[in-house]
């Protein structure tokens, strides 16, 4: 008998590789990981025609794949259609279904149905569930969506109460009279596959499948990327051999172990009973969901269940959960709210005009790695948010064409808590940008969009401690192929340290502050000299207004501070019509009783996705410069940044003089191959000289122009 020759009441082993890219990722990390990873797995599986197992493809790699490696994805077919490949569904975009809408959710678990079936000919009945984030209302949305079963960790299980020695089978868990069957994923056999020794492997497998039971399974469930992608891999997978000598060790145990899909055995192997599962993922997520303090504690108590210590405790650790992202990162949660608000927009416009073309860009933005950050969690990747906004953009840009049946003519604005946080928001929006202005935080903007072109310019991340930022200070350590990603931080480059910077408010535009007249500019450009006084989280008074065309938003809020007391009345005005313009007009008001002379800043915070390359530049600054520059430029009545790798150009011109100051926005985050520095946006400080005697006023303007640049 063979290793996909089960007989009854065998030792099953259930193998489960998930693939998976983000939308958006750079063509050549797709091609360098099909080429390390996906392509010899599935080589290396095809001569094990014995081995069955289970594959998951992301979506977006699956589509990829179809159009540009038919190698590969001809062989997937080939094992496909012999049995020995499983494919399951999902989310077509792997979203965290947690965080959608309920028809989102059945949207993208049908979506991702359809493009299985047109690729192999067959329905998935199987579904893997992204980041394996549980919660208990799930199985309807899922059962709904025609899943039958799924896999998940075993720490989802082991928190519901069950021993250990119970997780070698299928359980079944309902909601709402619906149900799902769900497969508990072994975390050791995660840690050891690929890195352990392929007979200790195969030893713990053998331990797995001991008990006196139908059907006895050892169940992996993990990522495809750590063989051959993962840092060493390559060389330890297939140079050296461990998945060939790990296949034949399998193939060796065949009169005792079978190998079969998860189809397979939920047809054949009977319940283990009926389970409810707390609101989990797998642990390493409950590490990096927690502050940063918390975080690192958590670490270190995952070191030592992994080590051996403590694990009579594990069942009993919960971490953090995974919708606290959206408070960890105020980014992911503004950008999960638009997300709410744009699926809220397509949806209209199906009903009202029964056209849905924006809904395939609307399931592109919920691509989950850009709502967190942990090993590979991508909020900190600029190009991956930019592709989730430009998405967005793209399915808000689509509903406003039909809701608007086409016409230019039309502006839009709404008040209201739209990021969830308490405070009063401000959206407005033209055919031409969308704004999100945050009246408690000074009227500071967030976002600053362009759905026309699909490109946003506002999604700076903001600078914070992480609760690995302490081990980088202590040199970090290095990867050999060997060691799992998650038991150590490999310094890629010295100079990382020299960006754990920490922001004191959130990055946005439209910020003000006021530095004193005698403030030198290189102490305020070094941030050495703090702030007279700021209008960052101050409560604005918000007013909306229509000029002609134009919607007009005031604002008024204090600026003051001992020895000074200013009014300031901030304005932005934008037309319909399809514009790609707005102004800014500034009025400081002195009530005070002494003359205020100063300098009053204005400060921008935008993304042009890199701070160097020749595609990427700022104007009118003494020169043109890199945008990694750091400098001031004095005297200046204009300037322009140049983005002709998005051909977009942004224009800044002003009424009166001022100087510029600008410095690039960077941050140190984890990758698969260690901590890197990563280019988040350039921040802009225009400095006004003012001079206003008590009772008198000063007034600036600004005038923002987008236009087009040749690549």
């Amino acid at each position: 008998m063979n290793a996909g020759s089960p007989a009854s009441g065998s030792r099953t082993l259930l193998l489960c590789v998930h693939n998976h890219q983000p939308v958006g990722n750079f063509e050549f990390v797709l091609d360098e990981a099909n080429r390390n990873s996906y392509l010899p797995f599935l080589e290396t599986l095809e001569r094990f025609p014995g081995i069955k197992l289970t594959l998951h493809y992301s979506g977006y790699l699956l589509q990829w794949l179809a159009d540009n490696r038919p190698d590969t994805i001809g062989l997937l077919k080939e094992l496909v259609s012999r049995g020995q490949v499983e494919i399951l569904g999902g989310g077509l975009y792997e979203p965290i279904l947690t965080l959608l809408p309920e028809r989102d959710r059945r949207g993208q678990i049908r979506a991702m149905a359809d493009s299985v079936q047109a690729g192999f000919g067959r329905q998935p009945e199987g579904a893997w569930l992204a980041e394996r984030v549980w919660e208990p209302d799930l199985p309807a949305s899922l059962a709904a969506a025609g899943v039958k079963y799924l896999p998940l960790d075993d720490y989802h299980f082991l928190r519901a109460g069950l021993p250990p020695e119970e997780l070698d089978g299928v359980y079944l868990t309902e909601a709402d009279g619906m149900s799902v069957r769900v497969f508990p994923g072994s975390e050791l056999l995660r840690y050891m596959i690929p890195f352990g020794d392929v007979e200790e492997t195969l030893r713990a497998i053998d331990r797995m499948t001991s008990r006196d039971v139908p059907f006895p399974a050892a169940i992996f469930a993990d990522d495809g990327e750590k063989f051959g992608v993962w840092p060493g891999t390559r060389k330890s997978v297939y140079e050296e051999g461990w998945l060939r000598r790990f296949f034949e060790g399998i193939q060796a145990r065949g009169d005792r172990l079978a190998t079969m899909t998860f189809g397979e055995y939920a047809a054949r192997a009977p319940l283990r009973g009926r389970i409810y599962l707390p609101t989990c993922s797998y642990i390493e997520m409950g590490e990096w969901a927690l502050p940063p303090g918390r975080a690192a504690r958590f670490g270190e108590l995952l070191h030592d269940f992994r080590a051996g210590r403590l694990a009579e405790m594990k069942p009993f650790v919960q971490g953090g959960f995974f919708r606290n992202f959206l408070r960890k990162y105020e980014e992911s949660n503004q950008l999960h709210k638009r997300m709410w608000w744009v699926s809220g927009r397509v949806e209209e416009a199906a009903r009202k005009a029964g056209d849905a073309s924006g809904r395939d860009f609307l399931y592109r933005a919920q691509c989950n790695d850009v709502y967190w950050h942990g090993v590979f969690g991508g909020l900190y990747l600029n190009h991956l948010r930019e592709a989730a906004y430009g998405n967005l953009l793209r399915a808000e840009e689509a509903s406003d064409r039909v809701l608007y049946a086409g016409r230019t003519d039309w502006t839009e604005a709404a008040k209201g808590d739209f990021d969830m946080d308490g405070g009063m928001e401000i959206l407005l929006k033209t055919p031409a940008f969308t704004f999100l202005v945050h009246a408690h935080d000074g009227g500071a903007i967030t976002e600053i969009s362009l759905p026309p072109r699909a490109v946003t310019l506002g999604h700076v991340l903001t600078r914070r401690e992480e609760g690995y930022h302490a081990k980088l200070k202590g040199g970090g350590g290095s990867f050999d192929g060997s060691t799992s990603i998650h038991d150590v931080i490999a310094l890629k480059d010295p100079s990382v340290l020299s960006a754990l910077s920490v922001d004191p408010w959130q990055r946005a535009s439209f910020r003000e502050a006021l530095y004193r007249g005698e403030d030198p500019l290189d102490g305020i450009l070094g941030d050495a000299v703090s702030p007279w006084c700021a209008t960052a989280g101050k409560e604005s008074k918000a007013e909306i207004s229509r000029d002609g065309s134009r919607i007009v938003l005031s604002q008024q809020l204090p600026l003051s501070a001992p020895g000074i007391e200013l009014s300031l009345e901030k304005i932005l005005e934008a037309g319909g019509g399809g514009d790609e313009e707005f102004r800014i007009r500034y009025r400081l008001f002195n009530s005070g009783k002494e003359t205020i002379h100063a300098r009053f800043a204005s400060e921008w915070n935008l993304n042009f996705l890199s701070g160097s390359g020749p595609d990427r530049r700022l104007e009118g600054a003494g020169g043109d410069a890199a945008l990694s520059f750091r400098g001031v430029a004095d005297a200046l009545r204009e300037f322009r940044i140049v983005d002709a790798w998005r051909n977009v150009a942004v224009k800044a011109s002003a009424d009166r003089e001022f100087a510029l100051l600008r410095y690039p926005v960077e941050t140190v985050s984890l990758s698969e191959s260690g901590a890197e520095k990563i280019h988040q946006g350039i921040c802009l400080r225009l400095l006004f000289s003012v001079r206003i005697p008590p009772g008198n006023s000063e007034y600036c303007s600004l005038f923002w122009s987008v236009f087009s640049v040749a690549p």
